[in-house]
Order: structure tokens, then C-alpha cells, then sequence
């Protein structure tokens, strides 16, 4: 168990984060995920020892491993770390930089397990290569077998995708599920994406500005957001202002009456209407082939028109909302287009 007790690091007068707890079961694969500057990076610093808290303590099961008072010293802490940049050395052929951390074992001993390493990552034929001969999803495979070399309890992993072209990262993340089975450590994984960490995951936990937004595991983060601000990490890019009557318990937008199955809060108010904000995620919403009155069927003003491959990106205005959709089929600029979604697919959060 990797537990985080009160954590607190500041810079300056910047908190970072501000007494964090939480508890990483052993063998879980646990993703940090959120916005840059939300403490993702600097949470993963504290755990390797290459930074020390202000406050609060990091345990690995019974023993501490940082403290205001005390840090246990990171060659000895069974942690290994897979930086950004992926951090090789550049005049080590790939064998030395794998097997850099078994100089402790005998000669046939190390490059056996380097070996093994290799073949699990399917570099093995690049066993002479230096960094710079390599492409940057080889480099990655390198860091992690270099990472994974000395059979660490935990082990992090810091954005390890993002300097990777779009193909590439798609296919990383098929492998990285399969990879961290076999590892069956504990794996924690910092991305500001959750659609790349839902597909490995065991439990995404949300930060924002130091601390924790929201914990559950991915299916529970798309469908049960906890706050519009999660929402809108989870995909739920379509904001639209409501009503909603306490009376009937009724929604309306622009005077439109919909249905939605899924309410956040309460109206918390002894007047008839409140406000509320219904989310949609584009992927749930349907564009209307007809003018008839379909079930939570909208109308929304062409503003902008961009072509994106397959489809075009149309920019709509429902009063004071705008968002983007992505359509089938080009739209003229100040065209109404209408579109529907399903109850179930609107998330509501009632103030």
C-alpha cells in the first residue's frame, strides 16, 4: 500500500498541493489525471525522493519514505521512475542503459535479465543501438525496461506519451494494459488525457489546484461526474444553461421542455425555478434529419464551419451558449440546425 497522509508541497507562496490523502492499494494501477499546474508531476517527485514535502507524510506499507523531517535516500526507496523526456543516456548503447541498475549481479546474470526485458518490449534487436539511432517509441520502450530492470514495488510514470505523434500513443496505450499486468506492481501513471488512462486503468483520481476533485474507478468517472468542472474532463464539452422547476421537476432550455434521467444536487432554493446547467457529450448527440418535434430536440445557430477530415466541426449558439459539434454534412453560417439526445446521455447539475 502506497499511502499519502496530509501531503502539502509549496513553492514559494504557490501551493501545489495541499493536504493530499490517499491510499494506492499494492498491485494497482492508479492514474493521476488533470490539468497542467494541478500537482500531478510534483505528487510523482515526492513519491521517487526527488522532492520532499512541507507537510504530511508518504508511506510504502510500514515504512516512511518522506516527511518534513526525513527522506529515505531514492536508490534505497524500490521505486523507479519513467520521465517525460524519458531521460537516456546518450552515449550508452542500449544494453548498458537497461542493465545500468544490475551492476550488482553477475555478468551472465544481468544480461540474461536484460535480455528478457528486451524481448518483453520487443526491442530486442536494438540491444546496440545508441538513443539517438532510435525513434521516440523505442526510446520509451527503453526507459521503461531500464525502469522495470531492478523489479521495483512501484513504479511511475510521468506523461510518457505525450512526446509521441498520435498513432503511436494509441497503440502505447494497447500495450502499456498488457505490460502492467505482467509488471503486478503498483503503477502510478500521471497523464492530463482519462480517455488514455480509462485504458489501463484500475482507478483514475482527478486533481485540481492540489487537491482531489474526484476517485473511482473509469467507468464511474464518464458516468457519475461529481462536478461540472469534471464533467468537462470526462468529454461533456456542451454546456447549455436550463430552468428547473421544483414543482414538476422539469427542465427547459430556451423555453423547450426536455427530459433528463441523471440529476447532481438539489435546487436549494424556495422559488419555483432555479438555474441548472445540462452537459451533453458530442458523441451522444444526434442531428435531426427532419423538422419534427423529437424528444429533446434543440435548435442551435451555425456561427463557424471548419472541415476536419470526415467530417466538419460546426460552431452553434443556443443564446448565450456556444460549443461545437461535429456533423455529418456541411452547414452555412447563421443556418439553424437542430439535434437531439437520448435522457440518459444529459448529465444535469442543479444549483
Amino acid at each position: 500500500m502506497l499511502t499519502f497522509e496530509t501531503v502539502s508541497r509549496r513553492f514559494g507562496t504557490t501551493t501545489v498541493l495541499d493536504n493530499l490523502s490517499l491510499e494506492v492499494p499494492e498491485g494497482e494501477v492508479t492514474c493521476l489525471v488533470g490539468p497542467s499546474g494541478c500537482g500531478k508531476s510534483t505528487l510523482l517527485r515526492l513519491v521517487a525522493g526527488l522532492d520532499r514535502p512541507d507537510n504530511g507524510i508518504i508511506r510504502m506499507g510500514d515504512k516512511t519514505l518522506s516527511s518534513s523531517q526525513s527522506v529515505v535516500p531514492v536508490h534505497k526507496r524500490q521505486v523507479n521512475m519513467v520521465f517525460q523526456d524519458f531521460a537516456l543516456w546518450p552515449h550508452m548503447r542500449v544494453q548498458q542503459i537497461v542493465g545500468y541498475g544490475l551492476k550488482h549481479l553477475a555478468a551472465a546474470d544481468r544480461n540474461q535479465r536484460v535480455q528478457e526485458l528486451l524481448r518483453l518490449l520487443r526491442i530486442d534487436t536494438l540491444i546496440d543501438r545508441l538513443p539517438s539511432e532510435l525513434s521516440g517509441g523505442q526510446q520509451q520502450r527503453v526507459a521503461i525496461a531500464r525502469a522495470l530492470a531492478t523489479k521495483p514495488r512501484v513504479l511511475l510514470l510521468d506523461e510518457p506519451l505525450s512526446n509521441l505523434d498520435v498513432q503511436l500513443r494509441l497503440e502505447m496505450r494497447l500495450e502499456f494494459a498488457t505490460l502492467f499486468k505482467q509488471f503486478g506492481g503498483t503503477v502510478l501513471y500521471v497523464t492530463h488525457d482519462p480517455l488514455e488512462a480509462c485504458t489501463f486503468a484500475d482507478k483514475l483520481v482527478v486533481m485540481r489546484k492540489g487537491a482531489i476533485e474526484q476517485i473511482g474507478v473509469p467507468e464511474q468517472l464518464f458516468a457519475e461526474p461529481s462536478s461540472e468542472w469534471v464533467a468537462m474532463l470526462a468529454g461533456y464539452d456542451i454546456r447549455l444553461q436550463a430552468k428547473y422547476s421544483r414543482s414538476d421537476h422539469g427542465l427547459t432550455i430556451s423555453g423547450q421542455s426536455i427530459n433528463a434521467t441523471r440529476l447532481i444536487g438539489n435546487a436549494g432554493s424556495n422559488s419555483e425555478a432555479s438555474d441548472a446547467t445540462v452537459m451533453l457529450h458530442p458523441a451522444s448527440v444526434q442531428f435531426s434529419i427532419s423538422d419534427r418535434n423529437e424528444q429533446n430536440m434543440l435548435r442551435g445557430t451555425v456561427a463557424n464551419c471548419l472541415y476536419e477530415g470526415r467530417q466538419w466541426r460546426l460552431s452553434l449558439s443556443i443564446n448565450d451558449d456556444q460549443f461545437s459539434l461535429l456533423a455529418p454534412q456541411k452547414a452555412r453560417i447563421g443556418e439553424t440546425v437542430a439535434f437531439s439526445f437520448s435522457p440518459s446521455e444529459a448529465i444535469v447539475f442543479l444549483k
